[in-house]
């Protein structure tokens, strides 16, 4: 995805979704908790059981859990609105989990597709072979997102869905502007 190396450090990128609103998107860092803790507040309980299959007290533990995974990323209203969290944590070597939640009255806007779409290519950029996302059972609209970046098989087991994608050939090496992933900063 175009400009998803910049995100890795800097001011971040701006997107205009399909209903005409702007976010920028950006690195998440710690100073970003209580706006993350906030925008789960304004999220309906189905959006946050659908993110984590439970409503999770949100802890400063379970807050520096999100914000410090592999690459974490915000998206902010003009307003500077933390409106939506995305997070690709590293389950060992070259295999990860993808995950994304959306405040309600930003979804159905390509918000949580755009985040997706960065978390991926980031991934790749920094040599992840293989990610996943585990869903409740007829959330798929991660598959269709996925599918964009290679061939998804769904699993399905005990209640939940499980989206694979195996991506290409990572990079030979990473382009020297890329600076530090979220986790090093």
């Amino acid at each position: 995805m175009k400009n998803s190396a910049h995100l890795f450090s800097g001011p971040g990128v701006t997107t205009r979704l399909r209903d005409g609103r702007s976010v920028t998107i950006r690195a998440a860092t710690p100073r970003d908790a209580g706006d993350v803790s906030a925008m789960h507040v304004r999220c309906s309980t189905e959006t946050v059981r659908h993110r984590y299959h439970s409503v999770p007290a949100m802890t400063g533990r379970f807050l520096s859990q999100l914000l410090g995974t592999d690459i974490a990323l915000v998206a902010e209203a003009p307003n500077r609105t933390v409106v939506a969290l995305a997070n690709l944590g590293r389950d060992d070597g070259a295999t990860g989990e993808l995950a994304v939640v959306v405040e309600d009255r930003w979804q159905r806007a390509g918000l949580g597709s755009t985040l997706l779409d960065h978390l991926v290519t980031m991934a790749r950029l920094v040599g992840y072979r293989e990610l996943y996302t585990v869903g409740l059972p007829g959330h798929h609209w991660y598959c269709a997102t996925l599918a964009r970046h290679g061939r998804v098989r769904l699993e399905r087991s005990d209640g939940y869905d499980a989206m694979r994608v195996t991506l290409c050939e990572p990079l030979a090496r990473l382009p020297a502007e890329l600076g530090a992933t979220t986790a090093a900063a």
